[in-house]
């Protein structure tokens, strides 16, 4: 096929927009979009400096490389964050993903922070696998939320952006329904606001599917790490997985509908839901951080405690 621009030979087919895109004018719209993404949802409003969280995998790699353009075109300082998170498995799967993340550092000639879990928390993800019973996924996700606020607020950013795409949120939406955790629903936005304590958050990627991210990834020749997490084969567990992989095929089936049911939910639904009472959040009394009321000790040192022998210290 053809390319809808200019009739060179087309990469990608765009069901939804109903365009067939060769290399070049693919990368000009990948970008474009997520630039208008960013203006439209007003991400970048305030911010003074960025912290992007880096993985080293397709979806953080493509949004460090496209958020540089756009910070720089903004006068907006930028930071990475890596964190390595000790997953190994006999693949030294967290060492090869920083060392994907330092490559696209280099390359943008970005500023950056490696956080190295072991040496400066006592533990790992693989040994929170065998020594608590709480879910590996909940254990990782708990530690990256805590470390990724913990050093983008020391490194000075008033920002933090993260890599969730399309077919992520998506996944989230019809999840919450599923469970109807109006809770989550409510708080799930692409434009999280600087309150309680955490900085603003947001997802520049949130409109952007992820077969174009992998596409935009590699035809950019971006460097990242194809392999997925050896802690599970699954995107957040059987009944998540599920509901992820029949969103996928609702899209095959109609082209757009991940958009849509993302858009409808972010513009008309949700804003519904802004009067549902915020928790109200209290101050860990050994790190400082935000805690949910009523707990003295935030979720994370109360994990860290139980991995580590050493008492926690501020």
């Amino acid at each position: 096929m053809r390319c809808s621009e200019c009739k060179e030979e087309a990469i990608i087919k765009i069901p939804y927009a109903h365009k067939y895109l060769c290399k070049e004018h693919f990368i000009q719209w990948f970008e474009n979009r997520v630039e208008k993404t960013v203006r439209k949802y007003n991400m970048l409003e305030g911010t003074r400096k960025l912290a992007i969280a880096v993985s080293g995998g397709k979806d953080s790699t493509t949004l460090l490389h496209v958020m540089t353009k756009i910070a720089e075109k903004e006068g907006i300082e930028i930071i990475g964050i890596t964190i390595d998170l000790g997953i190994d498995m006999g693949k030294k799967y967290s060492a090869k993903s920083v060392e994907f993340a330092i490559k696209n550092y280099e390359m943008l000639g970005v500023k950056y922070r490696i956080v190295k879990l072991k040496e400066e928390y006592g533990f790992t993800i693989d040994e929170a696998k065998v020594k608590i019973r709480r879910p590996v996924c909940s254990t990782c996700g708990l530690t990256k939320r805590y470390i990724l606020e913990k050093v983008a607020k020391e490194e000075g950013a008033d920002t933090l952006a993260t890599g969730h795409n399309l077919n992520d949120i998506a996944q989230y939406v019809l999840t919450g329904y599923y469970n109807g955790d109006i809770l989550s629903l409510a708080r799930l936005r692409p434009v999280s606001p600087a309150e309680n304590g955490y900085i603003k958050k947001i997802k520049p990627l949130f409109l952007s599917p992820e077969k174009e991210i992998m596409t935009y990834a590699l035809v950019k020749g971006i460097p990242f790490i194809y392999d997925s997490c050896p802690h599970t084969f699954r995107v957040g567990g059987e009944t998540q997985d599920k509901i992820r992989r029949s969103i996928e095929e609702m899209e095959d089936k109609i082209p757009g509908f991940m958009i849509s049911l993302v858009t409808n939910f972010e513009e008309k639904f949700r804003p519904l839901m802004e009067d549902i009472p915020k928790e109200s959040l209290g101050k860990c009394k050994i790190c400082g951080m935000p805690t949910s009321k009523g707990r003295e000790i935030c979720s994370f040192c109360a994990t860290r405690m139980k991995l580590t022998e050493v008492k926690v210290n501020s």
